[in-house]
């Protein structure tokens, strides 16, 4: 049975529970709409559910996952919802789970108080918040969409996630043939001491060349696997591209450095539970 039903409008698996807003509207599925997104090329939108239908439907399953993930088809965070996704980050704190959040976008000062008031809830019930800020590229053009708010205000953003105590996470994701190596050493470079894990990703193209036509424009796809997603269950077989070489660079910067790299997110969040005692 597909995930995206009326019983399984998201997704539980290892212990995690990803949920978002699902689609911003009938016709566009996020507020940015990076030419790369695999969401616009066969993976499954989640539901477009109100904060207490997701509230239902989490407690229903509550014993089924140890974290909860604001993630995975869409930026929830993005305006214009950017209110809304707060308002669910701090209606979660009922279930008394872990929770970490991605995002591009970058709040505005309201909304950042908001958070951070959010913040000191969930340290004061002992739960870990953790903040991860997607970073593509630094000066490739066409990779990020001209909304999506500059890499330098993006750093700055995990810069106010550390000060307020959130757990800041840096997502380098995914991995594109055409960024050069430098882009992801000035990423690297511009957050060091801000963040304590570095997220690498594969990327995942459909065989239709959709994403490629958007993101590579002449360049082609010259190594790659073809496989399923380990992380959906759209059944779709997709291009898997790597970036062997960009995976390298990177794990060995973040070992000189001391900082965690990981290409998934679960042993990262293992990892920092483990740091914290959890």
């Amino acid at each position: 049975m597909d995930r995206r039903t009326k019983d399984l409008p998201f997704d539980i698996r290892d212990r995690r529970a990803m949920v978002s807003l699902g689609p911003l509207n009938e016709t566009q599925y996020c507020t940015y709409m990076c030419p790369f997104c695999y969401v616009q090329a066969g993976f499954l939108s989640y539901r477009n559910l109100s904060i207490p239908q997701i509230l239902n439907w989490l407690e229903k399953h509550k014993t089924e996952f140890d974290i909860i993930y604001i993630s995975g088809d869409t930026d929830s965070f993005a305006p214009p919802r950017t209110k809304v996704a707060l308002e669910l980050l701090e209606t979660l704190l009922q279930l008394r789970k872990d929770v970490l959040f991605t995002t591009r976008a970058v709040l505005g000062e309201e909304d950042m108080n908001k958070l951070s008031d959010i913040a000191k809830k969930y340290n004061e019930e002992k739960l870990m918040l953790f903040g991860c800020v997607s970073i593509t590229s630094w000066t490739t053009k066409g990779i990020e969409p001209a909304n999506v708010p500059l890499p330098e205000k993006r750093v700055e953003e995990l810069r106010k996630f550390k000060d307020m105590g959130i757990i800041p996470i840096l997502a380098m994701r995914p991995f594109i043939p055409i960024v050069p190596i430098s882009d992801y050493q000035l990423i690297l470079e511009k957050t060091l001491g801000l963040v304590e894990v570095v997220l690498g990703e594969s990327w995942y193209v459909d065989c239709e060349e959709i994403l490629e036509r958007r993101t590579l424009k002449n360049c082609k796809l010259e190594e790659f696997t073809l496989c399923e997603m380990p992380f959906d269950n759209n059944k779709k077989v997709w291009k898997r591209y790597d970036g062997i070489e960009q995976k390298n660079y990177c794990e060995e910067w973040c070992k000189r450095h001391n900082v965690l790299f990981f290409m998934r997110s679960l042993p990262a969040i293992k990892k920092l539970k483990e740091r914290q005692g959890k």
